[in-house]
C-alpha cells in the first residue's frame, strides 16, 4: 500500500452558487490511487483505508445569507459541514473519513442559501488536502514484541500451570510467586497480564526484563510468532532487530537490563523480543526492548565447542 496524498487550491476568483461543488483550479500535492476532476471539483478515492480531510474556504461576500457553509459530502452517504456566522472571513474544516468500499467520491459543495464570492485581494481562496492515515501511524515493533512475550507466557501457564518464577524489572525489587495465569479484557487484543501468587498480583508485561523459572526446563514444544511482512520499519524495529542479528543461538552472553537485573548464559532461543537461556533444569526468558546491555563472552562455533549449561541470574 502506498502513500495517498492530495491538496488542491482556488487560486481564481470564480464564484460557487448555491449547491454548487467548489472548483479548485490547481493541485499542490498529488501522490498515490487518488484522482481530481477539475471540470467538476470531484476527488475519488480509489483504495480502502482511513484517511483525514481538512479544508479552508476564504470568502468575501454571500449576498442576502446571514452565514456561509461548505459540507463535504461523498457518494456514499458522508457528509461533514464546515459554518461561519460571517459572510466575510476563514472557515474551516475536518473529517475523519474511512473508505471501505472504494472507489469513493467527495466533493466540497456550498450549502449556503447563496452564491459565494471571493475576495481580489487574497491570492488563494480556498484550500483543500485528503491524507491517508494508515501510512502515518506506522505499526510498532514493540507492539509485536509484546505480543510474543504474551504468547509465549501463556505456553508457559498452560505447560507448567503453578511454577515458581522470579520477575525482574529495571527499578523495581525481584518479585517471586507461582505462576497463575494470564489475564486479558473482554475487548483486549494480544497482550495479557500476567498474575502470580496468593492473593493473585496482576504484572504489567512491559514492564518486565526478565523471568527466571527455577524448576522449568525449557520445553522444545513452545512457538514463536513469524515476524510481519514487511516488518515495520521504525525506531523500535531497528532495536529488536539489532539484538537479534548481534547475539546468535550458542553464544554465551551476560546482558544487564538496569541496576536491579544481569544475567548470563548459553542463547538457546533467540527470537525477535525474546532471548531464552536454558540448562535442562531451570530457564530465563529475556524480553529484548528492556535489555540495558549485551555482551558476548564466547561466540559460538558449531560443533567444535562444549557449550556450558549452566544460567545464572541475579537481581
Amino acid at each position: 500500500m502506498g502513500n495517498i496524498v492530495l491538496q488542491v487550491q482556488k487560486n481564481n476568483n470564480t464564484p460557487v452558487p448555491s449547491g454548487n461543488n467548489m472548483i479548485f483550479d490547481q493541485i499542490i500535492s498529488f501522490d498515490g490511487n487518488i484522482s481530481y476532476d477539475f471540470l467538476t471539483g470531484e476527488i475519488t478515492i480509489m483504495e480502502n483505508g482511513l484517511y483525514l480531510v481538512d479544508w479552508y474556504v476564504v470568502t468575501q461576500s454571500a449576498t442576502g445569507a446571514t452565514n456561509v457553509s461548505f459540507k463535504l459530502v461523498s457518494d456514499q452517504g458522508h457528509g461533514f459541514a464546515s459554518n461561519t456566522p460571517y459572510i466575510t472571513g476563514n472557515m474551516t474544516g475536518l473529517a475523519t473519513l474511512p473508505v471501505a468500499n472504494a472507489p469513493l467520491r467527495l466533493q466540497l459543495e456550498n450549502t449556503s442559501n447563496a452564491i459565494v464570492y471571493f475576495s481580489h485581494s487574497v491570492p488563494f481562496k480556498s484550500n483543500l488536502r485528503v491524507i491517508q492515515l494508515d501510512n502515518l501511524i506506522p505499526d510498532n515493533a514493540r507492539c509485536f514484541a509484546l505480543d510474543q512475550f504474551s504468547h509465549v507466557l501463556e505456553q508457559i501457564v498452560n505447560l507448567s500451570p503453578g511454577t515458581e518464577v522470579s520477575i525482574f524489572a529495571s527499578r523495581l525489587p525481584v518479585t517471586s510467586g507461582s505462576m497463575q495465569a494470564v489475564y486479558k479484557a473482554p475487548d483486549a487484543g494480544n497482550v495479557s497480564m500476567l498474575i502470580i501468587g496468593d492473593p493473585p498480583t496482576a504484572i504489567n508485561i512491559n514492564t518486565i526484563t526478565a523471568l527466571y523459572f527455577p524448576n522449568f526446563a525449557y520445553d522444545e514444544s513452545i512457538t514463536y510468532l513469524d515476524p510481519p511482512d514487511p516488518f515495520p520499519q521504525n525506531c523500535d524495529t531497528d532495536l529488536i532487530k539489532n539484538i537479534y542479528n548481534y547475539v546468535s543461538v550458542g553464544d554465551n552472553i551476560s546482558v544487564t537490563g538496569g541496576i536491579n537485573t544481569s544475567a548470563s548464559g548459553d542463547v538457546h532461543i533467540n527470537e525477535y523480543g525474546i532471548i531464552v537461556f536454558a540448562d535442562g533444569e531451570s530457564s530465563i526468558f529475556l524480553y529484548t526492548p528492556n535489555l540495558f546491555s549485551i555482551t558476548v563472552n564466547e561466540p559460538a562455533d558449531g560443533l567444535l565447542r562444549q557449550k556450558s549449561k549452566s544460567i545464572m541470574i541475579s537481581g
